[in-house]
């Protein structure tokens, strides 16, 4: 989440997540950013309209506000 705070508005890719956050070079046959994502959204948007989490197909994420 942090990462994310610190680049509002920016794409983030799941390479760049994967690298800047824990250090690793990411392996495309695994989800195991999806579900810390996913983690996430659970943690910080449940029960409010405005989702903060944005998926970007075949980008990455990227943190803004927005209505649903």
């Amino acid at each position: 989440m942090e990462y994310l705070l610190r680049n509002p508005g920016r794409v983030i890719s799941k390479n760049e997540i994967s690298e800047r956050v824990w250090n690793l070079h990411f392996d495309t046959g695994t989800n195991v950013i999806e579900v810390y994502v996913n983690f996430l959204r659970k943690k910080i948007e449940k029960g409010f309209a405005k989702k903060l989490i944005h998926t970007q197909f075949k980008n990455g994420y990227i943190l803004r506000e927005e209505e649903v």
